[in-house]
Formats: C-alpha cells, structure tokens, sequence
C-alpha cells in the first residue's frame, strides 16, 4: 500500500513530466545505518557492506520510472569512501545515471564551501534546478533538511519516515 507522500509525489511527477527533480540522501534513507558497525565506518568497504532499505530503493525506482530526474546526494569523509559508497549504488540503484550520483568527500579539498554540513548538500542541489522545476529532497536529517530549505526556501523537503506506514 501507497503512503499519502507517495501518492503525492506519483500525482506531481505525472502532472509535470520530465520537470521533477528529486534528490535523496543514502545512509539512513536507503541504506541502514547499521549503527553497530558504526566504530568501522573507517574501513575501506565499510559503505559496501552497508544492508539496502529495499521498501525506500522501490520507491526510488518507481518515481524514476515515473519520469522524475533522481539524484543521490550523500556525504563521506574521505574519496576512497566515496569510491565506495559509488560501488553500492552501482549494484543496489543501477537504474540511475553516473552524473546523479553526488557523493560528498567533507574532509577532501575538492568540496563546494558552505558555511555548515546542515547547508552544503543546498550548494550542490542550487546548481542544478531552476525555479520551473519541482524539488523534492529526502533526507533522515533534520538539521540538514532544515538547513537545505532555508537556503533553497522553494524546494519540499521530506522524511524518509513520511515513506513508511
């Protein structure tokens, strides 16, 4: 069965075709957390093994199919965790295009400046929307929800939880 959000969003991306843009967090979002692994999240392929939230990549799946433009839009310390992270959405999303999938490095110097990690991925989202474009991001992070939509207030900001009945 449909959650209420869901319908919503399958009502809007029908309505404007191919004018939808949807960007989602990964960890916590779509794939677990796996909090007891937490201490490893250092170790080279510790984002590999990370378990997939099959209802949330279903939902994925289906908006894309829908004709949304989907984006993943995630944060790591490092490049060779980003390497990583990038390995487990070829396997668990290989229905997206490469050039959506936005894995931030936040201890690399090749990252976009934000005053705070509660505003960064809005710096990322601003460059590839316009005001035509129907914004939804989902992401388990309120502070960075919050701090995305203060930045980009025309955006929708959602709740993984909104997904779930």
């Amino acid at each position: 069965m449909k959650t209420k959000i869901e319908l919503e969003i399958s009502r809007i991306i029908k309505k404007n075709k191919n004018n939808v843009k949807l960007f989602w967090d990964m960890d916590g979002t779509f794939s677990s957390m796996d909090l007891c692994n937490l201490p490893h999240k250092m170790d080279k392929g510790f984002f590999c093994t990370k378990r997939p939230i099959k209802t949330m990549l279903k939902i994925v799946k289906r908006f894309n199919t829908l004709g949304a433009e989907t984006f993943i839009i995630s944060y790591c310390g490092y490049n060779y965790q980003k390497e990583d992270k990038l390995k487990w959405l070829h396997k668990y999303c290989p229905f997206l295009k490469d050039e959506n999938l936005i894995i931030i490095p936040r201890k690399e110097p090749n990252i976009k400046l934000s005053e705070s990690k509660q505003t960064l991925k809005a710096e990322y989202i601003k460059d590839l929307v316009n005001e035509e474009n129907v914004v939804f991001f989902v992401d388990d992070n309120e502070s960075v929800l919050l701090g995305t939509k203060e930045k980009l207030p025309y955006i929708n900001i959602i709740s993984p939880m909104d997904f779930i009945e």
